[in-house]
């Protein structure tokens, strides 16, 4: 797929600015507008490939977003300014990284709305009933994918289904709970039924329908819809023929990019689009005086792979770690998560190792200590790259994991299933642990946290679980009122531009 990301569109906003200075001059238009621009099968592929642009466009992308809103928990924090008052609760609606948030998914819904507006008025001739399909099953699933981040932090959202063509049509939110919900079902299943099940070639890395499926599941569970959840997210457990991996570094691993269990991922490669779709998570968690090496073998490094900013951007709580990953609990995850020991060039090449207990943050440089007590995650990061830009790990959007847990998940809270059988099928073969003997709901929950630790995604989930506020007083130390700071405010800019757009309750 590695023309996927390439920019392939004109910004939306450029076209329609031209559009409305045209349309009040009264001119007849000489140029391509979305109207008139998508004739052929290549322009609509020119189409679909930039709707997948907005999740991996700007230095501060949806992932490392996620990451930083995350510490509003206090399951993690970091040393550059958003993380830090993510985690003491200093957010409000003007704040930069809920406004960039907000428009990076609405760029990609719109992008979506462009798509399936101009699938259905191509000429049949035009493009081949297989891939005019396709495209629509892509277009459904990545605008799902927008609105499935959109509605898990902000929850009552406008939604628009259209493409932005004039000044002043706004979108309301009212009723956006329950429109977004009943529209994420319907192009979801719209999406399964028209998306193939693998892809192969250079399309590698679309999502399938096994991707939508999961994601579907996922939907359900935020609808409370147990069964249906447990239903669908079984078909993908049972009848995909996808296997979660006995090694877990493998769901991250550069060579096993688009495979398996990896069902729908953002590429990153900066040798296919230099300075365009290059990993810079990497650059946002290591830390500065790591050699670059592997930190499990302690190989030398080159020492110039790190690039950590503050000595790293964002990195976990330590308490958080602790009662995830006991250290008796020998999970097999803990060393792909975390870096707990490597080679620091603040100490001539020792080996620094992670301690609760150390007395300070990282390793400084001449010190004699050779512990540190930074929570170091290291699932983004990659080994002697020879530059942190260098950079080629994928970000995960959904794997088969998520189905494995949303059905435990679903059979916990009421659905008929073994959910039993699903959630220590994941605490076995990724974590290599004993399998329960019960399942409980709050079991279901820790495990979703074990296995996407550092990925993005606890606030929503823990949002989904009701417990926000017990999260913040938890691990950041703080009393709050879980009905308002289970979502984030919605963006000022929106509210004042926006007349149809009410506040979220409390911001």
């Amino acid at each position: 797929m590695k023309n996927l990301f390439k920019k392939a569109l004109l910004p939306l906003a450029t076209i329609c600015a031209i559009l409305w200075s045209c349309n009040s001059l009264e001119e007849k238009t000489d140029f391509a507008s979305p109207d008139t621009f998508y004739k052929t099968e290549a322009d609509m592929n020119a189409a679909i490939n930039g709707a997948y642009t907005p999740f991996n466009k700007e230095w501060f992308n949806v992932a490392y977003n996620r990451c930083v809103i995350d510490c509003a928990l206090g399951v993690q924090t970091g040393y550059e300014k958003g993380p830090q008052y993510y985690r003491t609760g200093g957010y409000v609606a003007s704040d930069e990284y809920i406004t960039t948030f907000w428009a990076q998914l609405y760029d990609g819904v719109n992008r979506a709305n462009v798509v399936l507006d101009a699938i259905g008025k191509i000429d049949a001739k035009a493009i081949s009933a297989e891939r005019k399909k396709t495209i629509s099953g892509e277009a459904h699933i990545l605008r799902a994918m927008y609105y499935y981040h959109l509605f898990s932090y902000f929850e009552n959202i406008p939604v628009p289904t259209t493409p932005t063509r004039e000044l002043g049509n706004f979108s309301s939110n009212e009723g956006g709970k329950q429109k977004v919900l009943d529209l994420m079902v319907a192009d979801l299943i719209a999406a399964e039924n028209e998306l193939p099940a693998s892809w192969s070639g250079a399309d590698t890395g679309r999502p399938g329908k096994w991707a939508a499926k999961t994601l579907l599941a996922k939907v359900y569970l935020e609808r409370a819809e147990w069964q249906k959840a447990a239903d669908k997210a079984n078909e993908v457990i049972t009848q995909s023929g996808i296997k979660l991996y006995d090694d877990f570094n493998l769901v991250f691993d550069v060579t096993t990019k688009n495979q398996g269990e990896r069902l729908f991922e953002t590429q990153c490669n900066q040798f296919v689009s230099p300075w365009v779709n290059y990993n810079n998570m990497h650059a946002h968690f290591t830390p500065t005086d790591w050699d670059g090496g592997n930190p499990n073998t302690l190989e030398a490094g080159d020492g110039v792979t790190a690039a950590g900013w503050g000595d790293a951007w964002i990195v976990g709580d330590n308490k958080f770690r602790e009662d995830i990953f006991p250290a008796s609990s020998n999970d097999k995850r803990i060393k792909v998560t975390f870096m707990d020991q490597y080679r620091s060039k603040n100490v001539g090449g020792d080996v620094v190792k992670y301690s609760p207990n150390a007395t300070s943050p990282f390793v400084a440089p001449n010190s004699s200590a050779r512990q540190y007590k930074n929570v170091i995650i290291q699932k983004w990061i990659e080994y002697k790259i020879g530059g942190w830009q260098n950079t080629q790990k994928n970000y995960g959007l959904i794997r088969l994991s998520d189905a494995y847990l949303a059905h435990a998940e679903a059979v916990a809270r009421g659905a008929t299933g073994n959910g039993l059988a699903s959630l220590n099928e994941v605490r076995i073969k990724h974590g290599g642990l004993p399998a329960l003997g019960a399942l409980t709901v709050d079991a279901t929950l820790n495990e979703w946290l074990r296995e996407f630790a550092g990925e993005g995604w606890a606030f929503p989930t823990v949002r989904r679980y009701g417990k926000t506020a017990e999260f913040i007083a938890k691990y950041a130390g703080r009393q709050v009122d879980n009905n308002k700071f289970r979502v984030l405010p919605i963006p000022l800019v929106e509210i004042q531009a926006n007349p149809g757009v009410k506040q979220n309750a409390g911001w």
